[in-house]
């Protein structure tokens, strides 16, 4: 799992990779609307955003199948697109983002361990 923050050389990751199989299914953590839904960040590749209440916002990168479209509600679980290795990832892989406003938050520090965003806890 590469970590939220600035790495050792200097890049900054404003959420966090976590090392998964190929089409293992990405889940939403919370209930809310599909905002965004494509391949329009070339370093995310296969991307959904998904609006939820109070302000917070969750990123997923990299998915090889996008299964939501925009303007779509979708419930906490529900399976909305399967993880790959599209955009600039280096190999099978979520990225996964949280933020308050416009403001990146760690998600570490925010989910259960026993919520994530994808189907098996396979971390790397």
């Amino acid at each position: 799992m590469k970590r939220f923050g600035h790495g050792a050389s200097g890049e900054r990751n404003d959420g966090i990779k976590i090392a998964v199989p190929v089409s293992t299914p990405i889940r939403a953590t919370a209930d809310g609307v599909v905002a965004y839904v494509g391949d329009g960040i070339a370093a995310l590749g296969g991307l959904v955003i998904v609006k939820h209440g109070g302000g917070w916002t969750s990123v997923y990168g990299h998915a090889s199948k996008l299964l939501v479209q925009r303007g779509q509600s979708v419930k906490r679980g529900q399976t909305i697109a399967l993880s790959g290795d599209t955009g600039f990832a280096d190999r099978p892989e979520l990225h996964f983002e949280l933020r308050k406003g416009r403001t990146p938050v760690d998600p570490s520090s925010q989910l259960p361990a026993a919520d994530p965003p994808f189907s098996e806890r396979k971390l790397a």
